[in-house]
């Protein structure tokens, strides 16, 4: 019969577990057996990488050509994966044994054939998608020349989120089968014992009788690539695209005709033979033209008619298939599908961010350009009616929202889960009400059972707005509220729940309840005979049951947060889903008890919303109110106060207390007319006016007119206008008066001696002064002290008139008092009730001896203010999935920022091959603690400042012998900026004019060397103005007159530095780079620099952006120099126009302006050696140096190297200005060493400054002929230290100094122990103890000193 594998019967029949037993070991596992056939055992087993499907064959006939399959299976495999078809899944692994042949793949656990009879049933835009990716799978696999040769429903797999995969492609299967014997169709084809048959006309062939050869009888035509033996006369031939085509066409047929088989065998061999009346009877059976004409070509008998996949697609390009598919959904699901697989979390994150645009494209918006979500969501809630839904055979959020669902089991993260359910929000305002019930509304609740608090409370949110977002009801879900939702949710109200989560089921409890009213309401409307009105009331009564147990659990909450958050959200909602006597026994009779609360702002919600409860309950409670509206009249709090009397007038204006009652308030609340807050004088003022209106004028005169004539200070005719009223009263009571009064022991025996005091004024005559009786001490003292506050008769008649509130209210702070929380005044915390968790700010700190203290490589572990706002990157990007590390030891860094990474790559902890994933609240957490340990650092440094200062580089007695060591003059031009690589360090840097920046070592500078010569150089094409160290000196951040600001890496094994960073200043336009300063921490090295155009901007140069910017008012100048404190607390600036101005760099705000007296142009700023509080600021002409006190604006200290009067700023002015400034600690005291535009070295001892003296002389000075001396004396309260020169011979002193810019010459061949042209910066580096100043010069020159 047919062949000789479909005829053979196995000897012994084993169970697919059997073959697992011993064969892979524990790298596969058998999981559970998935069926088995004659042809294949199927089963699942499990990997490290996850679940799998082994097909096993067992081998009965060992002389099977199994290895010619095998490198075909593994061909099919190489070829689809190289070609990237997202939609195949062939065979990943084939394993040859003796006894059986493996195939394996992954598993995914539902097939097309599932998913058709799963609920929720497919959309007709989800059939569509899937027919689109079926076909997009046969044009991937037909592209490179791969037939599947089996495709049916139960081979094309369906994920989750309805992403199509076609698998088992059958290369071993045979292409042509006999048409008079179902043998081989049975054992290859019908393993789901269906019967159904998918198999291409053309594949049935009429069989060959051999009657010459009985071995072969009947023997099938069989092709070669069949894994049965073939008769030896037949060439056979391969599997056809066409082939395939007719497979898909029955399966989409059966997709669309909702599980109905086309074809069985017996049917499609009719049809084969021309019978098309089955045929046609399917296909009438679908409405769309377009989609009936597409399968009608693909199931065409004759192969020829059927076009490939690439032309279907074509061909139905924005016709049955949306545009969006080909532009947009394809790629972008694609992401989602292909490896490296995405975790549910990133899918989520990812689909967050891009839900704008993709609503925009699925809906076919004109605008497809992505606009802010924060501006559509304005635009929503202008216009709630803005977001059209689509009809369901348009709907292809859907699509969106299926994915969005199906990674929600997998959520790890409870922010992701959250963005998940702000996702499903977002989507239900554009999706039909039936997705939303059956899609969106079964996650929303899972999340709100298990999850959280915070996402308990956003799924509550979620749910409350998708609810109220269904217009249509089906009427299958008639009863979700009573029977699915509310069972759900009710929990969450119970104490149980977190009070967020009691919350925001208390601000929505209202909207869920109108929303299952509405549902009620609808299908009644809809289906009246099936709703009859005794079922609605019964229906109606249920709802009531479950929302009242929900409502009372809140209203009886032990957090008054709850129960007002309940009553501020929809309570009056909440009284009309009830009815009126519901409303009464349920929500009335509860919140009568909020007023006993201590929580000021339950007794507040009361009042503010008791007006609508009362409007449901109706007139008939009026007896009931009263009293609690008067409880409120005598409230410890003010505001509550006002918010009773604002009830009182609100119900009086809807008529809802009686006109009794309504004078009888006027006449008791009248005195507060007199009461010392505003508000409650506003609001007694409209409830006054209020009632005046809704009385007629005979009432108004005799009955509230005289309540309030004490009150007025004239007569008054319109009581009805409030603001007439208002401006008529009396002055109020005295504030401190009101107080004074409450806070007395006695108020009893107060208010006698009033009425005493009224009584005695009664009976003087006119115009004698009343002889009052004589009181206590301590009446008289209160009395004393009430007079001096502002007591007057007027006032004593006032506060008679409030004496039943006064009594009441000096009661209740009685009962206040006793609480022995509160009694003393004091605030008492306690933390027995309170989760605590401590974290160490820092370790134990070793202590180091102070020499190795100075000369540390890193500056200890902080995170300065300059910097804080750009430490989030690093602690997102680079080490957020590190846990805790505790503390950190000053001086010790944590995990740096690698310093040979040039593209933001970082250097990450060992994880021993594992990425470590950790939640928001971990990072958030992480976060935390770093900024706190921060902080701490930064104050530890500051503690530590006064000793660091005296921790000096400078030696006992050293003083600046001005001897030249060394001189160099490699730049061309001037020489603006001198830069250490490291604190007291042997590198340093320059920068010039002339473009190019020049590294130097002064130990090979120290006049020992042969040759002095610079050790790097870096040329960068324009004028250099600014220049700053930074990664513990292997960088150097560089400003140029283009505005460019580059960061060069040093290189100690090569002549030239490198370029790492470069940082355009396009943003803001703000000029060249004037001036700049690094903050070298160890977790990271922030440059502050400022510009022409008054900005001062951070760069972290881990970032390729600023990390802040301020910006320097123009008005005071350009900035021309800038200065900051050490531990990066602040920053100083000077400006053109005289102007020093203070950064606090914590709140990045300016805090101290210092005007120069003169409007003098400010050249230098540097921080004082020894006050933390003082700037030292070179400004122009006379020499001139002050030190000036920031926190007082004071002068403290001016250095005077001029022939001009001191201090004066007149015609006579010196034009030689300070340009260097280098400060220092020696032997405890501060020093300030100046280099001048006069080519001079100045030593300026702050201390004694007699010592001052000078150390290098310009060029054309002749120490013989003048002597320099130094004096102080004070000035207008400042010390100004005074440079003298003394004429030792004939010589006019003013001749002495001479100015480069007036006449200018060269020097020598040999270089002279002194400058010959401006001096333009200074700078200490150290090498091996000896001390070294080195000076730059207009000229290009730069010497070094000892």
């Amino acid at each position: 019969m047919g062949n000789q594998l479909v005829g053979i019967a196995p000897s012994q029949i084993y169970a697919v577990e059997h073959y697992f037993s011993g064969q892979f070991g524990s790298e596969i596992t058998f999981s559970s057996n998935m069926g088995s056939t004659r042809f294949f055992k199927v089963a699942k087993a499990k990997t490290e990488e996850g679940l799998i499907v082994v097909k096993v064959f067992v081998k009965h006939d060992p002389t099977l050509p199994l290895e010619d399959h095998k490198e075909r299976l593994e061909g099919i495999k190489k070829t689809l994966t190289l070609a990237n078809a997202v939609n195949c899944l062939p065979f990943q692994r084939v394993e040859l044994i003796d006894k059986a042949a493996y195939i394996m793949r992954e598993y995914v656990k539902h097939s097309l054939y599932d998913r058709v009879s799963t609920r929720p049933f497919l959309t007709v835009l989800e059939k569509k998608w899937i027919t689109f990716q079926i076909l997009c799978a046969l044009n991937q696999c037909h592209k490179q020349k791969i037939c599947h040769g089996d495709i049916k429903l139960e081979n094309i797999l369906i994920t989750s989120w309805n992403w199509i995969l076609l698998s088992d492609f059958a290369s071993f299967k045979p292409t042509y089968l006999p048409e008079d014997n179902p043998a081989d169709y049975t054992y290859f084809f019908d393993t789901s014992r269906r019967r159904t048959c998918y198999i291409a006309p053309e594949r049935f062939v009429k069989t060959l009788a051999s009657d010459d050869d009985g071995n072969n009888g009947n023997m099938s035509v069989i092709h070669t690539d069949s894994i049965i033996r073939l008769a030896p006369s037949y060439a056979g031939n391969t599997l056809l695209p066409a082939m395939d085509i007719f497979s898909a066409g029955c399966a989409l047929l059966e997709l669309w005709t909702e599980g109905t088989a086309p074809f069985e065998l017996s049917q499609l061999l009719a049809y084969r033979r021309g019978e098309r009346d089955l045929v046609e009877k399917h296909l009438a059976g679908i409405e769309n033209e377009r989609l009936r004409n597409l399968l009608a070509s693909m199931i065409d008998i004759q192969a020829l008619n059927r076009k490939s996949a690439e032309d279907y697609l074509d061909q139905e390009r924005g016709q049955l298939f949306p545009e969006y598919f080909y532009s947009f959904l394809q790629s972008y699901l694609q992401m989602f599908s292909s490896t490296p697989i995405m975790s549910p979390d990133d899918k989520i994150q990812c689909l967050h961010k891009d839900i704008g645009h993709c609503i925009k494209v699925l809906t076919q918006a004109q605008d497809l350009t992505p606009e802010e979500d924060e501006q559509d969501a304005e635009q929503e809630k202008k216009d709630p009616t803005m977001c059209g839904r689509l009809p369901p055979e348009h709907d292809g959020l859907i699509l969106i929202i299926t994915v969005v669902t199906s990674c929600i089991r997998g959520l790890k993260q409870s922010n992701t889960k959250i963005a998940a359910l702000e996702l499903l929000q977002k989507l239900s305002k554009y999706t039909t009400s039936e997705t939303i019930l059956d899609r969106i509304l079964p996650y929303i609740l899972n999340l709100a059972q298990k999850s959280p608090a915070k996402v308990q409370v956003q799924a509550i949110e979620t749910l409350t707005a998708c609810l109220s977002m269904v217009k249509d009801i089906p009427r299958s879900d008639a009863n979700v509220f009573p029977e699915y939702i509310l069972p759900y949710i009710t929990d969450l109200a119970s104490e149980s729940s977190a009070v967020i989560v009691r919350v925001a089921f208390a601000r929505n409890i209202a909207a869920l309840a109108k929303s299952a009213v509405y549902f009620l309401e609808e299908t009644q409307r809809n289906a009246p005979n099936e709703m009859p009105t005794p079922r609605y009331e019964a229906e109606l009564n249920a709802l009531h049951d479950i929302v009242r147990q929900a409502v009372l659990s809140l209203l009886t909450d032990s957090q008054p947060i709850v129960k007002q958050t309940l009553m501020e959200s929809g309570i009056c909602d909440l009284c009309a889903f009830f009815g009126k006597e519901k409303a009464n026994d349920v929500i009335l009779s509860h919140i009568m008890t909020f007023l006993n609360d201590e929580d000021k702002n339950l007794r507040g919600a009361f009042y503010d919303n008791i007006a609508g409860v009362a409007g449901y309950v109706g007139w008939q409670a009026s007896d009931i109110l009263v009293p609690l509206l008067q409880q409120g009249f005598t409230d410890r709090e003010e505001f509550v106060i006002a918010k009773a009397i604002r009830a009182v007038t609100i119900l009086i204006e809807l008529g809802h207390i009686k006109k009794p009652a309504v004078t009888e308030i006027v006449k008791e609340t009248a005195c507060y007319l007199c009461h010392p807050n505003l508000w409650v004088r506003h609001e007694i003022c409209g409830m006054i006016a209020t009632t005046a209106r809704n009385l007629s004028a005979i009432d108004v005169q005799c009955k509230i007119m005289p309540a309030i004539g004490a009150f007025l200070k004239v007569p008054l005719i319109q009581v009805e206008k409030a603001h007439i009223l208002l401006d008529c009263v009396q002055p109020p009571i005295p504030r401190q008066i009101f107080d004074s009064v409450l806070r007395f022991q006695d108020i009893h025996h107060f208010l006698g001696a009033l009425e005493d005091r009224a009584r005695v004024r009664k009976q003087t005559r006119h115009g004698s002064l009343p002889q009052y009786d004589d009181m206590g001490q301590t009446l008289r003292n209160l009395f004393r002290r009430l007079t001096s506050e502002g007591l007057t008769d007027l006032i004593e008649i006032q506060l008679l008139a409030m004496k039943p509130f006064l009594i009441a209210l000096k009661h209740k702070a009685s009962q206040d008092l006793d609480d022995t929380a509160s009694g003393n005044g004091r605030i008492v915390v306690s933390r027995k009730q309170v989760a605590c968790h401590e974290y160490p700010l820092a370790d134990k700190a070793i202590k180091m001896p102070a020499e190795n203290r100075s000369n540390e490589t890193h500056a200890p572990a902080m995170v300065s203010p300059a910097s804080d706002a750009v430490s989030t990157p690093l602690g997102v990007g680079g080490m957020a999935g590190s846990p805790a590390t505790g503390g950190m030891a000053l001086g010790v860094p944590p995990t740096t920022v690698s310093a040979a990474t040039s593209l933001g790559e970082y250097t990450m902890p060992e994880r021993n091959g594992w990425l470590e994933r950790s939640s928001e609240c971990r990072k958030d957490l992480e976060t935390l603690t770093q900024k706190i340990k921060s902080r701490y650092n930064v104050l530890a440094i500051s503690q530590r400042c006064s000793y660091d200062k005296l921790v000096t580089p400078y030696p006992p007695n050293w003083r600046l012998n001005g001897t030249l060591v060394a001189h160099l003059h490699e730049h061309s031009e001037s020489v603006i900026k001198l830069a250490s690589l490291r604190p007291h360090g042997s590198l340093f840097a320059s920068g010039s004019i002339d473009g190019t920046v020049r590294l130097w070592d002064c130990s090979k500078l120290n006049g020992n060397q042969g040759i002095n010569k610079s050790r790097q150089v870096y040329f960068a094409n324009t004028p250099i103005y600014a220049l700053a160290a930074c990664d513990s000196g292997q960088s150097l951040a560089v400003g140029g007159k283009d505005g460019s600001l580059l960061m060069m890496r040093i290189d100690r094994n090569s002549a030239k530095m490198t370029l790492q960073q470069a940082l355009e200043q396009n943003e803001h336009n703000d000029g060249p780079v004037v001036d700049m300063h690094a903050y070298d921490q160890a977790t990271q090295s922030v440059i502050v620099y400022a510009t022409l155009y008054g900005g001062i901007v951070a760069w972290d140069t881990r970032m390729q952006h600023s990390a802040w910017r301020l910006q320097n008012e123009l008005r005071h100048g350009v900035i021309t120099t800038i200065c900051a404190d050490p531990t990066g607390s602040w920053l100083a600036t000077g400006t053109s126009g005289g102007k020093h101005i203070c950064w606090d760099l914590r709140f990045r705000l300016p805090i101290a302006e210092i005007k120069h007296p003169a409007d003098s142009w400010i050249r230098k700023v540097a921080c004082h050696p020894t006050e933390p509080s003082y700037l030292i600021s070179a400004s122009q002409s006379n020499n001139e140096v002050s030190v000036w006190n920031i926190e007082t604006g004071q002068r403290q200290t001016v250095l005077w190297a001029s022939p001009a009067p001191v201090l004066t700023n007149t015609s006579l002015n010196d034009p030689a200005t300070t340009c260097g400034i280098l400060s220092g600690v020696v032997d405890g005291a501060p020093f300030i060493l100046t280099g001048s535009s006069d080519q001079r070295i100045r030593y300026w001892d702050i201390a004694s400054p007699k010592n001052s003296s000078l150390k290098v002389p310009a060029a054309n000075d002749n120490l013989t002929d003048v002597a320099f001396n130094y004096s102080a004396r004070l000035i207008d309260g400042s010390q100004v230290i005074e440079e003298q020169v003394i004429s030792m011979g004939t010589g006019d002193s003013q001749q002495l100094r001479t100015s480069t810019e007036e006449n200018p010459r060269s020097g020598p061949d040999m270089p002279t122990a002194s400058h010959r042209d401006a001096i333009t910066d200074l700078l200490m580096c150290k090498d091996k103890g000896q001390i070294y100043i080195a000076s730059a010069s207009r000229d290009g020159v730069i010497k070094l000193w000892k």
